[in-house]
């Protein structure tokens, strides 16, 4: 995929990200920024995360993440000083300081960042990563990694011969995220899994596969009952387990029909891949 196409795609992944997923995000991409120095900070009990989301212990270098999309003005800048001044005051030795939005952030709130807080911390280095430099800091690194910091799978679909399109896939950990998916796809690709399965992971990918277009198929009529798309959310959850308990993860997303047929239709697109075994800390 070209860098353009690429930065594009990561640009939308971005903007849909809120609370903890965005600040999960950043910290895939610390990992990867600052391998071997990177560390998650999460909050827990009364002094919460003591004002940092994730930092370099060597390189004294610390995290603000705060996904900004749609917040006013007003908001956003008592929450760049109070996270920049509790960071100073919790922690010893601090560097850099690196606000990261998902956001590209007004003039005023960049204004205010350099007329006011940058000055009062000299030395300092105060930077602030918005949309735009989050998708060019992600996209500086392979594909396969990038799949890996915004937690997608770009899938090259073609639907129809004459029609390529490169559609990103998230990672599916519940039923109530694959629902959204099966309720708006009027058909389906054929699904792809990895080349190494054994014949009893086939029959568990064939079954959950089937299950989920079944599903697909009747999403009309189960969305007619609040407990129906329940039930299905919960057998979902329950197939995406098994998976899980043998390494396996599903990502989809919706393609389009092209010119395949006589309208464009939304086509639901499974692939199924082994699960990356976490790093040892």
């Amino acid at each position: 995929m070209d860098h353009n196409s690429l930065r594009k795609l990561v640009e939308g992944q971005l903007l849909r990200l809120e609370g903890n997923a965005f600040q999960d995000c950043m910290d895939r991409l610390g990992l990867v920024l600052h391998p071997g120095d990177y560390q998650p900070v999460r909050a827990a009990g009364p002094k919460g995360d003591t004002k940092n989301d994730g930092y370099c212990p060597k390189a004294r270098v610390f995290f603000a993440a705060h996904a900004t999309r749609g917040e006013r003005i007003g908001r956003t800048k008592a929450k760049i000083r109070s996270d920049l001044d509790g960071c100073l005051k919790e922690h010893r030795d601090v560097k850099v300081w690196r606000f990261l939005t998902n956001d590209t952030l007004p003039g005023e709130v960049d204004q205010f960042v350099d007329n006011e807080l940058r000055p009062n911390h000299r030395d300092i280095t105060i930077e602030v990563w918005g949309l735009k430099t989050l998708a060019e800091e992600i996209c500086k690194f392979p594909q396969k990694q990038v799949e890996g910091i915004i937690d997608v799978v770009f899938e090259e679909a073609r639907p129809d011969p004459n029609t390529v399109q490169v559609v990103p896939l998230n990672h599916i950990r519940s039923g109530g995220d694959l629902w959204p998916i099966l309720s708006v796809s009027a058909a389906w690709m054929p699904p792809v899994e990895p080349d190494d399965c054994t014949r009893d992971e086939q029959d568990l990918i064939d079954g959950a596969i089937q299950t989920f277009i079944d599903w697909l198929e009747i999403s009309d009529d189960v969305e007619a009952s609040r407990s129906g798309v329940r039930e299905a959310q919960r057998g979902i959850d329950d197939l995406l387990e098994n998976l899980r308990s043998r390494g396996l993860a599903l990502y989809s997303g919706t393609g389009d029909s092209g010119n395949r047929w006589s309208i464009r239709v939304p086509i639901a697109i499974f692939k199924i891949v082994r699960e990356a075994k976490a790093d040892p800390q």
